[in-house]
């Protein structure tokens, strides 16, 4: 693996790591906090889109517009459903519970993709189910809120995975770059309309709030997600996988040391069994050749070169 390429997976790891401890040192709403960190990535990123993919914009059709807002809906109601979650259940049981989307995300291709898996794929995903079972059993024992949060959770892992099952098919036409920018821009649009309801306010907020809604944007998502999206262009999807298990790792270690949120013994036992589900699918488990995944990108005119983001 080239020099860069490593350096930039750990800094997305580290990255990625610190978005849930940013969320819970935020006062704002759920909904307000996901708005402006889409609004304000989708800004950031709709410079380089603007200068060097104008063309590449006009050419899409109707299905990659359909693709980006079916992709943009999920992911919305997955920032509410994870963000929330973090008022009711700790650090370590939320961020654990949405890494577990790779299950779902082997359910949903296999209906809607018709992608298969081997035997121990199907065996990983049955210890990180038990042990999801073991942290949310732990929050349970500990109180009724909790396993909310713990089911807010699970929710944020389905609604991922949609979003990731969707990015499949759209990543074959456009550039990370392209398709991060329009989808969370539609992100945005839809967050602000779940707030529409409730009369949540988008201002004013101190300024306190607007450095830390300005750091989930720069922080997890574009030097997270974005150095991820980077990254496949030189590794594996089943590497950039892997080195996204170490999200939960960092966020439960920076919430022991800031919150004093020390693990419980099931969160600690589950989560290590959910983790090494989650390794041995991706190592033993992943779609073979010719799925989707493995297809290579496309090139010629309206699509970018290899190495554009």
């Amino acid at each position: 693996m080239p020099l860069r390429t490593l350096l930039a997976l750990i800094v997305a790891v580290l990255s990625v790591g610190c978005s849930s401890i940013i969320i819970r040192l935020s006062a704002a709403p759920a909904l307000v906090l996901a708005f402006h960190r889409m609004a304000i990535t989708a800004a950031l990123l709709a410079v380089p889109v603007l200068l060097r993919e104008r063309a590449a914009l006009r050419r899409l059709t109707r299905r990659d517009w359909l693709l980006l807002t079916g992709s943009a809906f999920a992911l919305a109601l997955h920032f509410w459903a994870w963000i929330e979650s973090l008022r009711f259940t700790t650090v370590a049981s939320s961020t654990v519970l949405v890494t577990a989307n790779p299950f779902i995300v082997l359910l949903l291709g296999y209906w809607l993709l018709g992608e298969r898996t081997s035997r121990a794929g199907l065996a990983a995903m049955v210890v990180g189910v038990v042990g999801g079972i073991l942290v949310g059993w732990g929050d349970f024992r500990v109180s009724g809120s909790a396993l909310f949060g713990d089911l807010l959770a699970f929710l944020g892992a389905v609604t991922v995975s949609g979003y990731t099952v969707a990015g499949r098919l759209a990543r074959q036409r456009m550039s990370a770059t392209l398709y991060s920018t329009v989808v969370y821009t539609i992100t945005a649009f839809f967050l602000w309309l779940f707030m529409l309801p409730q009369g949540i306010p988008l201002v004013p907020y101190p300024a306190r709030e607007w450095a830390l809604f300005a750091a989930l944007a720069i922080i997890p998502t574009i030097f997270g997600h974005t150095l991820f999206n980077w990254a496949l262009r030189w590794v594996s999807a089943a590497t950039v996988s892997m080195a996204t298990l170490g999200e939960p790792v960092i966020a439960t270690i920076l919430a022991w040391f800031l919150f004093r949120e020390a693990p419980g013994w099931t969160t600690v036992v589950g989560g290590t069994l959910l983790l090494t589900g989650i390794g041995l699918f991706v190592r033993y488990g992943s779609p073979p050749q010719g799925s989707l995944e493995k297809m290579p990108p496309r090139t010629g005119p309206g699509f970018p070169p290899p190495a554009a983001l």
